[in-house]
């Protein structure tokens, strides 16, 4: 998942992206809401953590602009997915807590915020928001892979293999555009935070890795290169992805 926070608060911005990129998560972060709708009109987002008092333009205004743009209305991608905006505010009470449902925000979270908090809700929004357009379960099937998305668990034959978080990730974005060309800028921008130094070879290096841990020997890999375009995860035996 890639998270953008909306905080002018520096000290709880670091904090807030250092506890979810331990959990996996990629984070951007934008210090006034005129610049995080900007970089939520460039990106895409699955959730989108929201101060309401910044300088200058608030986060009542912020809300709106997303919800009525477009920028937020979904994601081209093989789920039924449209992003989550939760507030993380020091303003507590019930009007400016019904001004930002009102407004569009799915959760409201005071100040000081917990982590272990944030990071359940987040989870609890992907269990019941992250589905399949069937309806079906968030635990992604491409051939003898299977990726749960809410347990951050890859089997391959039936075998749990681990992974690293960024590992998981890229796996993830194929595995959702199975049978689709993803090019290296898209698979960085869906991984990978704005403000990360990428190497021009740290999307080959975990592909690689990858390509370790679900081949299976003296068989082709199941992620093909296509030169000068991208990679693409095919199924070899079925050529088709379902929800488990």
């Amino acid at each position: 998942m890639r998270i953008l926070h909306i905080e002018d608060d520096e000290d709880l911005r670091r904090f807030i992206k250092e506890g979810l990129k331990r959990e996996g998560f990629a984070v951007d972060g934008a210090c006034e809401a005129n610049e995080g709708v900007q970089l939520a009109g460039e990106n895409i987002y699955d959730i989108i953590l929201m101060d309401i008092g910044m300088p200058g333009l608030n986060g009542f205004w912020a809300i709106r602009t997303l919800r009525t743009t477009g920028y937020t209305s979904g994601v081209p991608r093989q789920t039924n997915h449209s992003v989550g905006i939760f507030v993380i505010s020091g303003q507590g009470g019930e009007e400016a807590r019904l001004e930002a449902y009102d407004a569009g925000a799915d959760d409201y979270l005071p100040k000081p915020v917990f982590l272990r908090e944030l990071v359940a809700k987040i989870r609890l929004w992907m269990k019941h928001h992250d589905v399949k357009s069937d309806g079906s379960a968030t635990v992604l099937k491409v051939g003898r892979i299977e990726l749960d998305l809410l347990k951050h668990k890859v089997t391959v034959n039936g075998k749990i293999v681990p992974f690293t978080p960024r590992e998981f990730m890229v796996l993830e974005f194929l595995m959702r555009n199975v049978g689709d060309v993803v090019t290296q800028k898209a698979i960085e921008q869906a991984v990978w935070s704005l403000d990360h130094d990428i190497g021009t070879n740290v999307v080959e290096y975990h592909i690689t890795h990858i390509r370790k841990k679900i081949d299976e020997p003296d068989k082709e890999s199941m992620i093909k290169t296509v030169r000068g375009s991208g990679y693409v995860i095919e199924d070899d035996e079925q050529n088709d992805v379902s929800a488990a």
